[in-house]
């Protein structure tokens, strides 16, 4: 996929996702608030539904039932919450980059940038500390529950790594696609870990030393799309490939 098509599809994903995010409201985004702060905490599967209810201030106990029914649906509904914003912000990155430049692909930086500021603009706005970064981290760790909302939510990650692939045109698609999955743990868990020390830390927090950290996972993420291929790595590809050939010609 090119980048634009990969933005073309986020963008129509995100007005989909924007109008079920609208409908949260009353009661089911109290507990979507409230479950999204008890699955940071304990986990998706260590999380119980009465936790998020007493969360939420409810005490009838059918209440997640009525409006949600099902523990993947309240995942669904914190991501539908979460992803409108987040991915349409960095469409708009990626649309603002292709702009300036003119027809040639983006750089490792430029493609970092975007994967990471969309979720750091969450920390970095002044707001009170949230649970979302950690959240992730809970999600990507539940693999089962995350292959169910794979390649429904994020689809402005898709773009980026669409750019990433129009940039290394030259390198395997199977270490394109492995870096950036790498990058994005190391961002997301970077984030995730400022997202704490917010909440330790309060009022006393320092935006200015999380900025630096922010840009510093920012080039840690395009130092790692750019680095080299060691020939540990070309003997394993090789020896990999001539597997599957193998594999192929028994077939």
């Amino acid at each position: 996929m090119t980048w634009k098509a990969g933005a073309m599809t986020a963008r129509t994903e995100i007005r989909n996702s924007k109008s079920k995010s609208r409908a949260l409201k009353g009661t089911r985004l109290e507990l979507t608030l409230a479950a999204e702060q008890v699955f940071a905490v304990k986990g998706l599967q260590g999380a119980t539904l009465r936790e998020i209810r007493e969360q939420a201030g409810q005490r009838n106990e059918s209440v997640i039932h009525y409006h949600f029914g099902s523990r993947e649906a309240i995942v669904e509904s914190v991501l539908q919450l979460r992803s409108a914003p987040v991915d349409a912000r960095r469409t708009e990155m990626l649309d603002q980059a292709l702009a300036a430049s003119n027809g040639m692909p983006l750089s490792t930086e430029q493609i970092s940038r975007c994967c990471l500021m969309p979720l750091a603009e969450l920390l970095l706005d002044g707001s009170s500390p949230g649970h979302y970064m950690r959240f992730l981290i809970q999600l990507r760790v539940d693999r089962a529950v995350w292959r169910q909302f794979r390649g429904l939510y994020g689809l402005g990650l898709e773009a980026c790594l669409a750019a990433l692939r129009d940039c290394k045109p030259y390198m395997p698609v199977q270490i394109v696609d492995q870096r950036f999955i790498s990058v994005m743990d190391m961002q997301v868990n970077g984030l995730a870990a400022l997202e704490q020390i917010q909440h330790a830390q309060g009022s006393a927090f320092r935006y200015d030393d999380a900025r630096v950290r922010i840009e510093d996972l920012i080039a840690t993420g395009a130092a790692m799309f750019d680095a080299p291929l060691s020939p540990a790595v070309v003997a394993a590809l090789d020896k990999s490939t001539e597997q599957v050939r193998k594999d192929e010609g028994r077939g």
